[in-house]
């Protein structure tokens, strides 16, 4: 059902613990930056895993993600490829993932106390779904930009989920997959988000949980957003090689991101508050879909986190 594409060799990857046969969860990490970064997420996530029998895989593409205590854990594999973008961290963890079930979140999100368990619990309670999604919840309020930034991307992902729209898919920052729909072999960087999610998301392979909970913790400022958005539109268009059309036009970009805010209530407030940094954030995940499409992914891939 889903087509492998094309990778390079592969980076160096350090193993740090036993072999496990065949862990019930496994929790995928993708980080660009140094510890602490990952310390937040750490302090929640490890007793949750170890309770449960699952591992860890970081994805450090950085170098120095994880200090010395976290590096000796015997559920925890570390991968380290310094340079490397995001996607392709999270390709190279999910080949090396082990779990019957296999769950990606971000270094700068925060689970919740339950959060595995919440994921095991959701895929038992629906057979038929190959794939579990749930809340994000956004923990950077002080400042307009910030408000914006979390709408922009995970606006649709507030509690609760807006399981009607059809304009974006979930979120890795907190999504878990079935081993079924997860291929041997390599994967390439980018498969994961740009691939395997619109096509289980457009199949209605997709549940929902509203158990499954993480609080989205980022602030770029206003020029680090601007340039976020523009990297993420560069990546997401340059890694699948697509062609122009109207998709890229920056109305089109906005109109969407509206319209899956359209019923979130209790957003409304800060979400009118929003709208022109909306528009002016679209503006730049167009311009770079544009310059993905004509000049390739550059650089970008590397710098979102």
């Amino acid at each position: 059902m889903f087509a492998l594409a094309t990778w390079d060799p592969l980076p160096r990857v350090e193993r740090i613990g036993s072999e496990m046969s065949r862990p019930p969860l496994s929790v995928i990490l993708a980080t660009i930056e140094p510890w602490p970064d990952l310390a937040r997420c750490l302090e929640v996530l490890e007793p949750q895993v170890a309770g449960i029998g699952g591992e860890i895989i970081v994805g450090d593409g950085h170098g120095e993600a994880l200090e010395a205590g976290h590096a000796s854990s015997s559920a925890l594999t570390w991968i380290r490829s310094p340079g490397t973008s995001v996607f392709e961290l999270r390709a190279r963890a999910m080949e090396v993932a082990k779990g019957e079930i296999v769950a990606t979140t971000e270094d700068h999100c925060v689970i919740a106390p339950d959060w595995c368990e919440a994921i095991l619990k959701a895929f038992q309670s629906a057979p038929g779904m190959m794939a579990m999604t749930g809340p994000v919840i956004n923990g950077s309020q002080a400042r307009l930009i910030d408000w914006a930034n979390y709408l922009h991307t995970f606006g649709c992902f507030a509690p609760p989920i807006n399981t009607d729209q059809r304009e974006r898919c979930p979120p890795n920052a907190n999504v878990a997959y079935r081993r079924s729909v997860i291929p041997e072999g390599t994967l390439s960087p980018g498969w994961i988000e740009l691939v395997l999610n619109p096509q289980l998301f457009s199949a209605g392979l997709f549940g929902v949980t509203e158990d499954m909970t993480v609080t989205h913790v980022q602030s770029h400022g206003l020029f680090g957003t601007l340039g976020a958005h523009f990297d993420n539109g560069r990546s997401t268009t340059g890694l699948r090689h697509i062609s122009l059309s109207r998709r890229q036009l920056p109305w089109h970009v906005y109109r969407g991101t509206v319209r899956t805010l359209s019923r979130s209530a209790s957003l409304r407030p800060v979400i009118r508050r929003t709208l022109p940094l909306l528009f002016v954030l679209s503006c730049c995940h167009a311009l770079g879909e544009v310059a993905g499409i004509i000049a390739g992914p550059g650089k970008s891939p590397t710098r979102v986190r």
